[in-house]
């Protein structure tokens, strides 16, 4: 066989070769996530100056990993990455530490993973509970598998709630404490001891100005319905009166004036009865059903603070204060007392049938909720009363209904009970030399040695790209452009062709001679 024999056969298997690709490309042009190829010649060493080649060869096949067209599929877990990198998936043969791939179509399987189409585990950062919030999320810095199925939405106790609520400065005062004021005078000069401004009962009648219901919630995830009831106590004025020794009056000050509301809250459970919590006094403190606790606001209908009344229960309470007060011709101590109504616990049965003397719950443990109340954005203006907000922290337990990834690969798992939980971030990955992966098919590629370690970063952070939730990224193949391709190796292969052909008519010629 002669030189140009060899040099047209080597060109007609490199078009075959390139046909190949174009042909792989075409097939792939509506794959998800398929990179275009493209194949590159080089012609044979040839060895002498003179010498006129030994024809072509493959020189290498070249992927191009610029980005497909995005299109939106409404899938929530459909996801395309926008820019640079790969999604990371465990390999469940174990051959591999980890695949990479473009295509972005995920599922959620039977135990709760995030995987391929092909089982293969979506990586990501999961979130840490001990050191996030609901509102400030904490990842991991470890890269894990995305299990939905270990994020069963426990419930949570109510302990933190906030009012912010207009209580109407022009109401009229619906109620009274129960005992007549006692006002006592100190004699002397002006001083700081604080002078007695009334013995009263702990007591108030009336009926609400204000009624607020909110849900608030167990330990257990149960509901209970919390009913704030708003009472308008008027004005109230602090003032320090003194006496001097001849019982004339000495003015101190103006005294400060400030408007009160008292609220009083009761805990109703889900058959809408009120509910209490009975503990003995050797267990501790006793949980009052329709505590009160007094609201203060000021001339500017701002609020600056609470009273709020405490007692332990089963324990006779009296507060005794022994300053020394001097009285007018007398030099004795002076002591007061402040009253107060204390519920009384009711004696049981013990097993035996006779009756406990200390009159405890049998079987009681203790676990109460404290609940942390917010009131500094609660307000009393001369107006309407305005609901701008309730709120508490507590919640039933929830089922997973959905989830939502935003651009930075944070996914925010939906619950049936109302709530929102950024559970996770998406992990990508990048490589310094992308055509040196390994391909194993299926978009995947595997890390070699050549391409350089995995670059790993969160979405939209390092070397990567966003990610865009809702959408896939198509192929990159441009079908016209490879047809064009396609006619040029056509002419190619068609030449070489007919290079054999003549060569042969050459050889015909020869022989007959």
């Amino acid at each position: 066989m002669s030189n140009f024999d060899l040099n047209a056969l080597s060109g007609i298997n490199a078009m075959s070769q390139g046909m190949g690709v174009i042909s792989n490309n075409l097939a792939n042009s509506q794959t998800i996530g398929f990179k275009t190829s493209r194949a590159e010649f080089a012609d044979l060493f040839s060895g002498a100056q003179n010498s006129p080649g030994n024809g072509v060869r493959v020189n290498g096949i070249v992927q191009d990993f610029t980005q497909g067209t995005i299109s939106s599929t409404g899938r929530e877990l459909d996801l395309a990455i926008d820019g640079e990198g790969f999604f990371i998936l465990s390999d469940q043969t174990g051959k591999y530490n980890n695949l990479y791939t473009r295509n972005g179509s995920f599922k959620v399987e039977k135990d709760g993973f995030l995987t391929d189409q092909n089982g293969n585990v979506l990586q990501g950062f999961n979130q840490v509970p001990e050191l996030s919030t609901e509102l400030n999320p904490v990842f991991s810095t470890a890269l894990q598998g995305i299990n939905l199925g270990q994020l069963s939405n426990t419930p949570k106790a109510t302990d933190f709630m906030t009012y912010n609520i207009n209580l109407n400065g022009g109401a009229d005062t619906n109620t009274s404490i129960v005992g007549d004021p006692i006002n006592q005078a100190v004699v002397g000069g002006d001083t700081n001891y604080p002078n007695i401004q009334a013995l009263f009962r702990n007591e108030y009648t009336g009926f609400p100005d204000y009624v607020y219901p909110k849900t608030i919630h167990d330990s257990l995830g149960g509901e209970h319905s919390l009913l704030s009831n708003f009472f308008s106590n008027g004005v109230v004025s602090q003032v320090d009166s003194l006496i001097d020794a001849n019982g004339n009056a000495v003015v101190a000050g103006n005294g400060v004036k400030y408007s009160s509301w008292l609220v009083q809250y009761t805990i109703n459970d889900q058959t809408g009865q009120p509910s209490a919590t009975l503990v003995s006094p050797e267990t501790g403190p006793e949980d009052l059903l329709g505590q009160v606790y007094e609201l203060r606001f000021d001339t500017d209908g701002r609020y600056i603070g609470t009273f709020t009344p405490t007692i332990d229960g089963g324990t006779a309470v009296s507060y005794t204060n022994d300053t020394p007060f001097d009285l007018t011709q007398l030099d004795d101590p002076v002591q007061w007392t402040r009253l107060n109504d204390l519920p009384s616990l009711n004696f049981v049965l013990n097993n035996s049938g006779a009756t406990d003397p200390l009159g405890n719950v049998s079987n009681t443990t203790p676990n109460l909720t404290q609940i942390l109340v917010d009131f500094k954005d609660m307000t009393q203006f001369d107006s309407s009363y305005v609901l701008r907000g309730v709120t508490q922290n507590g919640f039933r337990v929830g089922d997973l209904v959905g989830l939502t990834i935003n651009t930075s690969g944070i996914i925010e798992a939906r619950y049936s009970n109302g709530r929102n939980l950024a559970v996770a971030q998406l992990a990508l990955g990048n490589f310094n030399d992308l055509n040196a992966l390994e391909k194993l098919g299926g978009q995947m590629y595997a890390e070699s040695f050549n391409s350089g370690p995995v670059q790993i970063s969160a979405a939209g952070g390092g070397t990567v790209g966003s990610i865009r939730a809702g959408s896939l990224e198509f192929s990159n193949v441009d079908v016209a452009s490879e047809l064009i391709k396609m006619i040029q190796l056509q002419r190619t292969y068609q030449a070489s062709a007919q290079v054999i052909s003549t060569s042969q008519e050459l050889t015909r010629t020869i022989l007959n001679l």
